[in-house]
C-alpha cells in the first residue's frame, strides 16, 4: 500500500495577440510502498556487523557458524495484523531485525517539484514558433525489486557457486548455504527527467501542416541494479580452490541485488511531421524521427557487470532506434459516391486506409554469461573489441556458420578477455536489422435507410508478408 498526493497549479498568459505563454508547477508527495503486515525484508549494509559475521567454509562455501540474519532489516517496530500469525513471528532472531526502519525502507522525498513552461509565437497566419521545457518525475511501481517479500526470513533462498546440476546443495542440504538477497537503496530518489523542445509549425500548400521540432531529454536517478556483494576483479583467480562464498564481502550471503535509482540518460532528436487535413475524401500524414538515446541502464532489471565502476555500462540505450518513419492515409474512392442504383451500391462507398512504419534496429552487445573476471557473478562480461565490427561483414541473412559465411557483424574482431578482467567492448555498439510493416484496410458503408448502415471491413496486417528478422546472435 502507499499514498499518492499531487497538487498542480497552472496559468495561461497572452501578453500580445500573437504570443501565448503557459506555465505551471506540480508538487508530488509519494511515500514508498509498504506492507500492511511488515512482512518484507531488505539487506542494509549499515546494519551488517563485521565483528560478528558468519564463518564460511573455504572448501564447501557452507556457513559453519555465526548469525544467519546479519544485515537483514525488517520495517517498522514489529509485525502488524496478520503478520503476527507468520511462522517466524515468534522467533527472537527475527524479532531482533526490527530496528525502526521506515516501513517502505526508503526515504520519503517531500521536495518533489515539477515546474513547466511553454510559449507559442505566431509569426503570421501560417507560421508558429514554439518552445517548452519542464521537469518530470516517475513513481516506480510495485515489483519484486521494490516490494521485498521474497527475502529471508520469510522466503529463504540460497545460492550455489560451482555446484552440480543433479545435486546443487550437495551433502548437507540447503540449510547452511548462503542466502541470496534483494535490497533497496535507502535514499532511492524519484527518477527525474528534464525535457526541452523548440520547433516551427507552418501551413503549406495542399492543406498540409508541417512541423519541425528538436526534443531533448536528460534523465537522472533512473532505476538499475548492482550486486553489492560482488568480488573485486581477479579475486577468484587469486584464490584458487577457495569457494566464492568464503570470499564475498558480506559473509553468509551470495548475490545481493540492490535496486538503486542511480542511472542517467541522454536523448536528442529531430522530429519532422506533415499532416494533411481530411479534404476531398483524402487524409495523409507522415512523421520521421532522427534520434539518439544513451544511458547506463535501460531497464529496472539491468545489472551492472562491475559493481565498482559503472562507467563501462554507459552506451547506446537498449531501445535506441536512430531512424523511424511512419505514415498513414485515408482515401475515399471517388466513384459512385452517391451509391445510386444497384451498381452504385456495389461499387460505391468504398474507403481505403493504411499505416506503415519503417525503423532501424535496436542495438546489441557482445557479452558472455560467465565469471571471466573472477568476481563471483555471471551478469554478462563484455568481450574485448579489437577492430571494426562492420568492417568485413556483408550483413546478409545466414543459414548458419556451417552453411555460409554471411555475418551481420564480424565476429573475428572480438576476443575473450583475459581471466580476472572485464572486456572493453562498448555497450550496445552494434545495431540489429531494421523492421518495416505495411497494414491496410478496406471499408464499405451501405446505407440501409434512415439512420441504419451496414459496414463491410477487411483488414490486412503486414500484407506484403515481409519478414522482419530477429536480432543477430551475439553469443
Amino acid at each position: 500500500r502507499s499514498l499518492s498526493t499531487d497538487l498542480f497549479v497552472q496559468d495561461s498568459w497572452r501578453p500580445t495577440g500573437n504570443l501565448t505563454v503557459e506555465g505551471g508547477v506540480r508538487w508530488a508527495y509519494w511515500p514508498p510502498w509498504y506492507s500492511l503486515t511488515n512482512n518484507i525484508a531488505t539487506f542494509d549494509p549499515a546494519a551488517y556487523d563485521t565483528t560478528n559475521q558468519a564463518v564460511v567454509s573455504p572448501t564447501t562455501g557452507r556457513i559453519v557458524s555465526g548469525p544467519r540474519y546479519n544485515g537483514i532489516v525488517l520495517p517498522g517496530n514489529g509485525f502488524e495484523g496478520d503478520g503476527n500469525d507468520l511462522a517466524v513471528a515468534s522467533d527472537p532472531a527475527v524479532l531482533a531485525l526490527f530496528v525502526g526502519a521506515p516501513r517502505g525502507f526508503a526515504e520519503t522525498h517531500a521536495n518533489v517539484f515539477e515546474p513547466r513552461i511553454g510559449a507559442a509565437y505566431s509569426i503570421n497566419d501560417q507560421t508558429i514558433v514554439k518552445v517548452s521545457s519542464g521537469v518530470f518525475h516517475n513513481r516506480v511501481t510495485v515489483s519484486d525489486s521494490m516490494f521485498l517479500g521474497g527475502n529471508p526470513p520469510f522466503q529463504p533462498q540460497v545460492g550455489v557457486s560451482n555446484g552440480r546440476a543433479d545435486d546443487p546443495g550437495g551433502v548437507g542440504g540447503a540449510g547452511s548455504l548462503p542466502f541470496g538477497m534483494t535490497a533497496i537503496d535507502r535514499e532511492f530518489k524519484h527518477p527525474t527527467a528534464y525535457m526541452w523542445s523548440a520547433g516551427v509549425q507552418r501551413q503549406v500548400p495542399l492543406n498540409f501542416i508541417v512541423d519541425v521540432t528538436y526534443v531533448g531529454r536528460r534523465g537522472l536517478y533512473n532505476v538499475r541494479e548492482r550486486d553489492i556483494n560482488q568480488l573485486l576483479p581477479g579475486t577468484v583467480q587469486a584464490n584458487p580452490g577457495v569457494n566464492v562464498a568464503a570470499l564475498r564481502p558480506y559473509k553468509g550471503y551470495g548475490v545481493i541485488r540492490l535496486s538503486e535509482n542511480a542511472a542517467s540518460s541522454k536523448y536528442h532528436s529531430l522530429q519532422i511531421s506533415a499532416d494533411r487535413r481530411y479534404t476531398n475524401g483524402f487524409k495523409f500524414g507522415v512523421a520521421y524521427t532522427l534520434g539518439k538515446s544513451q544511458d547506463d541502464a535501460s531497464g529496472s532489471r539491468d545489472v551492472l557487470f562491475n559493481n565498482y565502476d559503472a562507467s563501462g555500462f554507459w552506451g547506446n540505450s537498449g531501445f535506441d532506434r536512430r531512424h523511424s518513419l511512419n505514415f498513414y492515409y485515408i482515401y475515399d474512392l471517388p466513384f459512385y459516391k452517391d451509391q445510386a442504383g444497384v451498381v452504385g451500391k456495389v461499387l460505391g462507398g468504398w474507403q481505403i486506409s493504411g499505416a506503415t512504419f519503417m525503423r532501424s534496429g535496436t542495438p546489441l552487445w557482445v557479452t558472455e554469461g560467465a565469471d571471466i573476471a573472477g568476481t563471483g557473478d555471471t551478469f554478462g562480461n563484455p568481450w574485448n573489441l579489437n577492430g571494426d565490427p562492420k568492417g568485413n561483414a556483408n550483413e546478409q541473412f545466414s543459414a548458419g556458420a556451417a552453411a555460409d559465411q554471411n555475418f551481420w557483424f564480424d565476429p573475428t574482431v572480438f576476443a575473450r578477455p583475459a581471466a580476472g578482467t572485464f572486456g572493453n567492448g562498448p555497450r550496445n555498439n552494434i545495431y540489429n536489422p531494421g523492421q518495416y510493416q505495411w497494414d491496410i484496410a478496406l471499408f464499405k458503408n451501405v446505407n440501409l435507410g434512415g439512420t441504419k448502415t451496414a459496414q463491410f471491413r477487411a483488414e490486412f496486417f503486414n500484407f506484403p508478408n515481409h519478414a522482419n528478422w530477429n536480432g543477430a546472435d551475439a553469443n
